[in-house]
């Protein structure tokens, strides 16, 4: 079995496991549902298997993140995240050295937010670079520490797969800010 679907049966047992502890929980939640815009800043790492800078392997690339979240349920969100790697480098791609340099990233995901801090994401995107323009898929993880009513510092692990050039795994950082609520 391949990891890609090893992931996806993983991360879909994993929603169907939450979703089903959540059918008790919080039912009051849904009727007072208010829609509200989130933005976050992201710190973060991304792990690039076979990525060379040179003749030096470079496993780990730093990566700056940008997100913008709608909530239009109580267990689901639309957002668009984006990401820029700040280093160069090649992916191997069929016997050939591919050349990213400083790729930007943007994706449309789907948040369903399995838990009240915990969410789960996917969704295709599309990576933009001098060089090679490449269309991706990426899967997600976010957990959220409240720290204010609209402050939050989040963990947010995500695996991209882009059009079987490569693949990247981001740990990151990110700091979420509640921007907009629909009052009353």
């Amino acid at each position: 079995m391949t990891f890609k679907v090893s992931f996806i049966l993983i991360l879909s047992g994993l929603i169907s496991f939450a979703s089903m502890a959540q059918e008790t929980e919080e039912p009051e939640r849904e009727k007072s549902h208010i829609p509200k815009i989130r933005g976050a800043i992201m710190m973060a790492n991304s792990h690039v298997p076979n990525a060379f800078e040179g003749d030096r392997r470079v496993a780990i690339i730093p990566t700056w993140g940008l997100d913008i979240d709608y909530y239009f349920h109580p267990k689901w969100s639309v957002a668009f995240q984006a990401d820029m790697k700040v280093q160069s480098f090649e992916v191997e791609k069929e016997e050939v050295l591919l050349e990213r340099s400083y790729p930007f990233s943007g994706a449309f995901v789907l948040h369903y937010h399995a838990k009240r801090h915990w969410s789960f994401y996917a969704g295709p995107g599309y990576e933009f670079e001098k060089n090679e323009n490449l269309s991706f898929f990426r899967f997600g993880s976010e957990y959220s520490f409240e720290i204010t009513e609209k402050f939050e510092i989040a963990l947010n692990l995500a695996y991209e797969s882009k059009q079987d050039v490569y693949n990247a795994w981001t740990f990151g950082i990110a700091f979420n800010k509640l921007l907009w609520e629909k009052e009353e």
